[in-house]
């Protein structure tokens, strides 16, 4: 059997995956609309409302792709600008962790160091999750320049928000094609969830995404360079691959499955393609050399940066697989093991000898979990698909941090649950099922060269790594925004084989 056999088996197996997961997605999330009982006119509302975004973005695209870039410039600020009626007609109140965030950032901001601020209390937990501390130290920078005023914040993510539809318009025009690259920008910035949760809110994900974005923008310009780019930009562009990545990392310490998809997609072009792209082998080895090594220092770098020792990851990971298998909490957040923290951190007379008694008791804490799950695994796994998937989370979360302003907004908010819940589950819904479309075209096309087959491939490696890295740890709604991107991507491809397809069978007729 040679090689190309071994590759059909290994994408074949890949697909297969991914369309089994889009499939259990699509199902869990359709189980969650039943059990909000929502309304029928709150159904017809969100079809109606969501078919008229969809003729919106595909008549837009259609029009943008066909007159100058300034068109599409003005368009991308125009539809940032929607957003801030909202959040001045809105007042938030940060609670929870966006309170935490805030806090933190603006107290570094205002010349308070880290270490101060761990000895005065504040930082509390935040040291056994480091990530934590690096999304209100990202914070920090713009609070230092704008002031403590929550709209700051708000102003960041926004922002964040413009800059990932740039970049997901260059990544995909310059693979596939220019309308395809405005399609995609617009049913990202439409995704009514992410809408709510990226402008009223300062979460870390924004910040995470812009960095993958990025680091996906500054490889391509590297790997694949414009026939204007010198062998001096090609190595800055590398470098900032390598930061964004590693600020991703920082964010939300997931970038390993990144790491291992981009890993397998080499070895598989290396085999296939052949030997031919010397230079692009060797700069992506490099890359994940240098990459993987800051890594492995990851928590090192964290104690380096802020001047005190946070927790290794193995305490997080392992209250996370804690959490995560919490028959009680469904796998999402458990006041218990926060309170068990809490009181480590306490009781122990200095950090060093706290994340010792940490990881103990949250190894204990994970054997007596896995016990009690062995006897309800598919209920149980079902429930966390479920709480990982939810697409409620941006007006849950808005309405959570909901300050007692007396505005008319701020009091009608509760009652435009029906309608902006239904609207995001419809449209993810939707999402979903033409990603599942697309992967049983990519199915069909791979027993055939085309050009489309390599995208599917990628897109679907990320969203099995991602999707089924996450399950095993602690869910929230909010941590499914990082499947946005292979989603993204498998419906882009999914769509360029229809058009293709369609444009064939005109020349055909004709």
């Amino acid at each position: 059997m040679n090689m190309k056999w071994y590759y059909k088996i290994f994408q074949t197996i890949i697909l297969t995956v991914a369309a089994g997961l889009l499939g259990w997605m699509i199902m869990a999330n359709w189980q969650i609309s039943l059990q909000l009982h929502l309304s029928i006119n709150a159904w017809m509302g969100a079809i109606l409302f969501v078919l008229f975004i969809g003729i919106t973005i595909g008549f837009g695209s259609w029009w943008l792709s066909r007159h100058q870039t300034s068109w599409l410039v003005a368009t991308l600020f125009g539809l940032t600008l929607l957003k801030f009626p909202l959040v001045i007609g809105l007042k938030i109140n940060p609670t929870s962790d966006f309170w935490n965030y805030h806090t933190l950032a603006v107290f570094s901001a205002q010349g308070l160091t880290w270490t101060q601020l761990l000895h005065r209390g504040t930082i509390g937990n935040y040291v056994v999750f480091p990530h934590a501390l690096n999304i209100a130290n990202g914070y920090s920078l713009a609070a230092a320049f704008g002031g403590s005023n929550f709209f700051v914040s708000q102003l960041i993510n926004i922002g964040c928000t413009l800059v990932d539809m740039v970049l997901i318009y260059w990544l995909v025009a310059r693979w596939l094609s220019r309308q395809l690259g405005i399609m995609t920008a617009l049913i990202f910035y439409w995704i009514p969830a992410y809408w709510l949760y990226g402008s009223l809110l300062n979460g870390g994900e924004p910040f995470f995404l812009t960095s993958v974005l990025l680091m996906m923008y500054a490889l391509t310009r590297a790997l694949v360079p414009l026939p204007t780019t010198t062998l001096t930009d090609r190595h800055l562009y590398l470098a900032l691959a390598i930061v964004a990545t590693i600020v991703a990392n920082m964010l939300r310490p997931i970038m390993a499955v990144w790491l291992i998809a981009l890993s397998l997609m080499a070895i598989i072009l290396l085999f296939t393609v052949g030997r031919h792209y010397r230079y692009q082998y060797r700069q992506l080895m490099i890359y994940g050399g240098v990459v993987l090594g800051l890594l492995f220092t990851a928590t090192n770098i964290d104690s380096w940066l802020y001047g005190f020792k946070v927790a290794p990851s193995r305490a997080e990971t392992l209250y996370s697989l804690a959490t995560g298998t919490d028959v009680k909490s469904r796998g999402t957040y458990s006041p218990t093991l926060q309170t068990t923290v809490s009181h480590e951190l306490r009781a122990a007379p200095t950090l060093t000898q706290a994340y010792p008694r940490i990881t103990r008791t949250m190894t204990t804490a994970l054997q007596t979990n896995l016990k009690q799950v062995q006897l309800q695994m598919g209920t149980f796994a079902n429930q966390k698909m479920q709480g990982f998937i939810r697409e409620d989370y941006g007006y849950d979360w808005s309405l959570y941090n909901l300050s007692n302003h007396s505005g008319l907004l701020n009091h009608s908010w509760f009652h435009l649950a029906p309608i902006l819940i239904t609207s995001a589950t419809v449209y993810w819904q939707i999402m979903l099922i033409i990603a599942l479309l697309s992967i049983l075209i990519g199915l069909g096309l791979q027993w055939r060269q085309h050009y489309l087959n390599r995208y599917l491939l990628m897109g679907a490696l990320l969203l099995d790594g991602f999707t089924l890295s996450a399950l095993p740890l602690e869910v929230q709604g909010r941590y499914h925004i990082i499947l946005y991107l292979p989603v993204l991507m498998l419906m882009t491809c999914g769509i360029a084989a229809m058009k293709l397809w369609w444009h064939n069978r005109q020349i055909k007729h004709n």
